[in-house]
């Protein structure tokens, strides 16, 4: 689906009624891109000019006579109007494994990403003059492709990214990486494979985010005790990440000096914005509720009763509990 699409592209009020019927996750006002300098006829929807003659399909179907932009070009997008730490919590959710789902137990579900860092700086290479492209660019560099929830990519963030923009900078730290383990530690896990939530491998550290209790069932906290079970037995070292821990920015100081020491990486703060640039990471955070409707967070648009609401650190949203079965 090229540009000649956008000719048909106005957004009206039955354009706006059918995008709630069908997406009501997405809060307003849509965006829509359009050939020339039309304003939107209806308040809901805001008109972006696009003329720029992609080297690729820049648009992928979601729906019936509903095209949105390829996760790839989103993230250009993106790059022109957020600040940095914004633009790398949307690069990991679109190259993430999950996406958000109230109606589950953590407020997560599962998914294969929508893109990765490789398929984007190709998008980018392709497409060099388009808006956005640079910073887009410059900012890939410190997304991370297999994030399984907004707190890992966090999590990632702090310990990796560069000094000047408040991380630890510590480098090789893969996100889910599967890996083999010996004879005894399959014996251990019962299992023939192994997924540290970050792994550096040269140097045998796993570091597991270890999210709050009460968001897991029995049968998780087991499986995940024998995971770090069998990685001791194959000698790796094992640092486990509350997610107190990790809202605190002096715990993860500690967190990131053991994990430097084990790496045989002294860390040294000489980037004088290091602080001023940790607050921004830190303000900004994890949670995604921002690209979400809240009253479809909230359970005040789809079927079902509400109930109640309570804070979920996994994915930073309002987590509903809905009456009836909704969570079995």
């Amino acid at each position: 689906m090229g540009t000649n699409a956008l000719k048909r592209c106005v957004p009206t009020a039955r354009t706006v009624a059918y995008l709630e019927k069908i997406f009501p996750q997405i809060p307003q006002p849509y965006h829509a891109l359009v050939p020339d300098h039309r304003k939107s006829t209806v308040p809901q929807a805001v008109t972006h000019v696009s003329i720029y003659p992609y080297r690729e399909k820049p648009f992928v179907r979601i729906a019936d006579g509903v095209y949105a932009s390829c996760p790839e070009l989103c993230f250009v997008q993106l790059a022109l109007v957020l600040p940095l730490h914004e633009l790398l919590k949307a690069g990991d959710a679109l190259c993430g494994m999950f996406f958000i789902d109230p109606s589950s137990r953590n407020g997560l579900g599962s998914r294969a990403p929508l893109t990765s860092k490789r398929r984007i700086e190709s998008f980018i290479r392709r497409n060099a003059g388009l808006r956005g492209s640079a910073a887009a660019k410059s900012a890939l560099r410190f997304v991370v492709d297999n994030a399984a929830s907004p707190p890992e990519a966090f999590l990632w963030s702090v310990l990796s990214i560069p000094h000047r923009y408040g991380g630890y900078a510590l480098p090789g730290l893969e996100m889910n990486r599967r890996v083999r383990p010996s004879k005894k530690a399959r014996k251990i896990a019962k299992r023939e494979t192994l997924v540290p939530d970050l792994c550096h491998s040269e140097s045998r550290l796993a570091i597991e985010y270890d999210s709050n209790a009460e968001h897991l069932t029995s049968r998780q906290i087991a499986k995940d005790s024998s995971k770090r079970l069998a990685l001791e037995a194959d000698g790796y070292k094992v640092i486990s990440v509350t997610t107190r821990q990790l809202y605190d920015r002096s715990e993860m100081r500690s967190v990131a000096h053991e994990a430097g020491a084990r790496m045989s990486r002294r860390i040294q703060i000489r980037a004088k914005s290091f602080g001023n640039a940790q607050r921004k990471l830190y303000a900004t955070g994890w949670s995604l509720k921002a690209y979400h409707r809240r009253e479809w967070l909230k359970g005040e648009v789809s079927e079902g009763g509400l109930k109640e609401c309570v804070q979920n650190s996994e994915s930073g949203l309002e987590d509903c509990i809905w009456d009836g079965s909704a969570w079995d």
